[in-house]
């Protein structure tokens, strides 16, 4: 991407076109430039390995992990394949659709696995799941620290081996006995050396950083008040302690916001700390399942953040009215929902019934309406489910599907791009991944 499409890029995801709230401004994080593109999983030739392999590592991969320990847990029909990022839609994917993942890889894999009787766990980028049909990710902030700023997936792996050993009698979590990084503190010299930078260059991207920040601070400060210094360091070596860079680099600039990214993780020191802490949080749960799969790109992230933070500073948490009930909730987007009709709204006939209409539209046009039907038909299976469960009791995966439902609905008014589109489906579609019990923020889930 050259350079003033980047800007505009990042204009876009600052400024919302318009639309910008701090949902809008999150929901579009995907806009921008990212790491080099990964090479596209070759299936075919991992399946070929995977016959006589027990860990196949594919071109491109980045995740690693304790191989010794690994191999050790592994039995006879167990198999870890070690696969690229997918990249994200907007910006040349190999997949463009979530559809085409699974036609292209998840299914060819699950089918290989079910002829062979073994279990494929697959490491996805950074994300964990195995042909089982559970996925894992970190169970706290220490933990997502280690996965995300060293590339470290030890624990997701070996807990997915866990759950596949036990069958039926599996746990919903799983401790493993891999040791969490050590979070050391800099060294004065090295503090100085960074300090002294950022004094001249209020961004550095330290060598080896792929994923290189590129941040409007003017427009950053016009648009939220703060200003910003950063430093992005490459993912950390696994085994090897965490620096501790940020709250010594916040003592020497009070007035600043300081960030530090270590490879996709991002500390926050400085300003307002409960408010940043709690961005940084949400952005990193908000996106989590895009960020391990995708590839993070992290000026991205760090507008969500710093957008984030400025609408917990601003705005007050009562000025609005009262929630609606679930039940309201769904029947302001749909009403025949709970209605007793027999229509079921599924995403492939409205998206047929959207594009014919559309054949003399703008490609770019084409591409929101699609993009929108779909959303539109993933949150209205959502909320039709909802009804559905909410008649069994409200368990902990009808809250979790309840609060994507009214996240989807919120981001589907504000979204003006098919990217965003794209994401508000995504919400709505880890609802009903949460109703079913696959998934979740924690743990292993079916």
């Amino acid at each position: 991407m050259k350079a003033p499409a980047r800007w505009a890029a990042v204009l876009l995801l600052l400024l919302g076109s318009g639309l910008l709230g701090a949902g809008a401004g999150a929901a579009q994080e995907q806009d921008g430039e990212g790491p080099p593109a990964a090479p596209k999983l070759d299936v075919d030739a991992a399946l070929r390995a995977l016959e006589t392999e027990s860990i196949y590592r594919a071109p491109g991969a980045v995740a690693r992990f304790d191989e010794d320990l690994i191999r050790s847990e592994l039995t006879d029909d167990m198999r870890v394949l070690v696969s690229p990022f997918t990249g994200r839609p907007d910006d040349g994917g190999h997949y463009p659709d979530r559809d085409d993942y699974l036609d292209q890889v998840h299914r060819p894999l699950n089918d290989w696995a079910e002829e062979t009787g073994r279990t494929v766990i697959e490491v996805e980028g950074l994300l964990v799941s195995s042909t089982e049909g559970v996925t894992t990710s970190p169970g706290d902030l220490s933990r997502l620290r280690q996965h995300t700023g060293q590339y470290d997936v030890t624990d997701s792996v070996w807990s997915l081996i866990q759950h596949a050993k036990d069958g039926d009698n599996a746990k919903s979590s799983y401790e493993s006995p891999h040791p969490l990084s050590e979070s050391v503190e800099p060294s004065d010299r090295r503090i100085r050396e960074l300090v002294d930078r950022l004094r001249e260059q209020r961004v550095i991207n330290a060598p080896g950083r792929r994923d290189r920040l590129d941040i409007p601070l003017e427009l950053l400060e016009e648009r939220t008040g703060f200003t910003v210094r950063a430093v992005a360091f490459p993912p950390g070596e696994p085994g090897e302690p965490l620096v501790d860079y940020a709250p010594a680099l916040a003592e020497h600039f009070p007035d600043d916001i300081v960030l530090v990214a270590h490879g996709g993780w991002l500390e926050v020191a400085g300003g307002p700390q409960t408010e940043l802490r709690l961005a940084r949080d949400y952005a990193f749960g908000r996106f989590e399942i895009a960020t391990l799969r995708q590839g993070l790109v992290m000026h991205d992230r760090i507008g969500s953040v710093l957008l984030r933070a400025d609408t917990l500073l601003t705005e007050h948490p009562f000025g609005r009215p009262q929630p609606q009930t679930l039940r309201q909730l769904v029947a302001g987007l749909a009403p025949w929902l709970l209605g007793g009709s027999a229509l079921v709204v599924g995403g492939v006939p409205l998206v047929r019934v959207v594009g014919g209409r559309l054949g003399e539209a703008r490609d770019e046009r084409r591409a929101f309406q699609v993009a929108q039907a779909r959303a539109f038909a993933a949150i209205a299976e959502l909320g039709e489910r909802l009804v559905e469960a909410e008649r069994g009791g409200n368990g902990p995966g009808v809250a979790a599907a309840a609060e994507r439902h009214a996240t989807a609905r919120t981001l589907f008014d504000q979204a003006g791009t098919a990217a965003a589109m794209t994401e508000v489906r995504a919400v709505a579609e880890a609802g009903r991944r949460a109703l079913r019990g696959r998934t979740g923020a924690r743990g292993v889930r079916r």
